[in-house]
């Protein structure tokens, strides 16, 4: 891994890599580093994501691309996502203790300021970037009151050490196992956003009777109430989705990686659904169907 900038012994990278590696994460090891340079040599994983493991296992159709794998309740699969569930788990229930004062998941949070950031993002990337939309004052201001509500919503969770990208494409498979990797960016954030971020992955079709199950398994981990992650689970993933389609429009519009563009289907798709699930956001749903979803 190479910075553009020198790092420091307390740098994100050093200070998640001494947590995680402390609770028994499987991070890959670091084997050198030239902080001057901003070098760090980590241990090799291989390059077979949880995305890539999971089309062996099952082949995509003919002539489909990222759009064409979906993720069945398969014995196999339930194998893998219980790993994955049983990581979160790890996370979730040893992190925080771990966390040293000063240490950058303790000072930067994933909370309604950076919920509200994403929004932004989303609108000003995905709305105005990729669909060259502008908002006039009335749906501006029901699309602002969206985002405050769902950001509140989504920041009174309960907080829990998270990985904060815990999806399939940082998820490596070394052997059968799940290892970790993308995780200088782990902070205290709210208890179901490492479940929403591989539970409702961007990058995969994952069948509802899978997710009700791991969702399940995690509760029965972890000592939660069924019903109440359900509802922060669903409110998550919206809020998790939508910043989504705002990275997807950034990197296709500013980065010209329109590679991504084949995950904004999906994603829509996730978000219509979770719009339409809770009827709290019926309210606002024609206002951001006009804007995101059409």
């Amino acid at each position: 891994m190479v910075h553009p900038e020198p790092l420091t012994p307390d740098s994100p990278l050093y200070s998640n890599h001494r947590l995680l590696t402390a609770i028994g994460a499987p991070v890959p090891r670091i084997l050198a580093k030239d902080n001057r340079n901003g070098s760090v040599l980590f241990e090799d994983l291989g390059d077979t994501t949880l995305q890539k493991y999971l089309a062996g296992i099952r082949r995509r159709p003919a002539g489909h691309g990222p759009e064409g794998l979906r993720v069945r309740s398969s014995t196999a699969w339930r194998r893998i996502y219980r790993q994955a569930c049983d990581l979160i788990a790890l996370l979730h229930l040893r992190g925080a203790a771990r966390i040293h004062p000063g240490d950058f998941a303790g000072r930067n949070l994933l909370d309604r300021d950076r919920f509200l950031f994403e929004f932004d993002h989303f609108q000003r990337h995905y709305v105005g970037g990729l669909r060259r939309l502008k908002p006039g004052p009335a749906d501006e201001s029901m699309l602002r009151a969206f985002y405050d509500d769902l950001a509140t919503e989504c920041d009174r969770q309960p907080r829990v050490y998270c990985h904060r990208d815990f999806q399939s494409r940082n998820l490596m498979m070394v052997s059968g196992r799940i290892r970790l990797i993308d995780f200088q960016d782990a902070r205290l954030g709210p208890w179901t956003y490492d479940a929403a971020s591989l539970l409702r992955d961007s990058s995969l079709d994952i069948d509802e009777s899978l997710v009700e199950e791991m969702i399940d398994y995690l509760c029965g981990a972890i000592g939660a109430g069924p019903e109440e992650f359900r509802r922060d689970f669903d409110r998550m993933a919206l809020q998790r989705n939508i910043k989504d389609l705002g990275t997807f429009g950034y990197m296709a519009t500013v980065r010209g990686l329109s590679s991504y563009l084949d995950y904004v289907p999906r994603t829509i798709r996730t978000v219509r659904a979770g719009l339409l699930k809770s009827t709290r956001y019926h309210y606002f749903y024609e206002t951001i169907e006009r804007y995101a979803l059409s």
